[in-house]
């Protein structure tokens, strides 16, 4: 083998070696991921957190809670969707769902892999926002909110 052909076959190796490394890259980047907040019910009636399921459902409808949780996101410009789409959007990649193994409700976004900083930043807006609004329409879930931060600013105080 001459020193010209094996030169052009390492070229033609690294090429290739290069360009399947940055294919699989892109391909890993552009897969679909969730992330989002966990509402731990462990303990509580499963028809409760059916309950609590729903009404985050329902308040994560509400157009004017997506305009609000999207301009306070700047979610547009964070996800790189058109602004007029913006809502659209948000309201096709919200999901709330019921996991048994952890016994949570996650609520949070679908999207990107290489969108997951900007899914849980967004995710805790959305969170905030919405449970606000559950707190009205399921008073139980009020009471629990209640005694969530009540624990939370305890085990704050205490340095744990």
């Amino acid at each position: 083998m001459t020193k010209k052909l094996f030169f052009i076959t390492a070229l033609i190796g690294l090429i290739l070696v290069g360009g399947l490394g940055f294919g699989y890259y892109t391909m890993k980047m552009n897969a679909n991921s969730f992330k989002g907040i966990a509402l731990p019910v462990k303990g509580l009636d499963d028809e409760l957190s059916k309950k609590w399921e729903e009404a985050f459902e329902s308040a994560l409808k509400d157009e004017d809670l997506l305009k609000v949780i999207v301009d306070e996101t700047n979610y547009a410009a964070e996800l790189d969707v058109p602004a007029g789409e913006a809502v659209d959007h948000l309201k096709d990649a919200i999901r709330v769902r019921f996991v048994k193994r952890k016994d949570a409700i996650e609520i949070g976004l679908v999207g990107k892999r290489k969108q997951n900083e900007a899914l849980a930043e967004i995710s805790k807006v959305i969170y905030g926002k919405s449970q606000k609004v559950v707190a009205k329409s399921e008073p139980t879930f009020g009471e629990y909110r209640k005694i969530m931060t009540q624990k939370a600013e305890e085990n704050a105080s205490e340095g744990r």
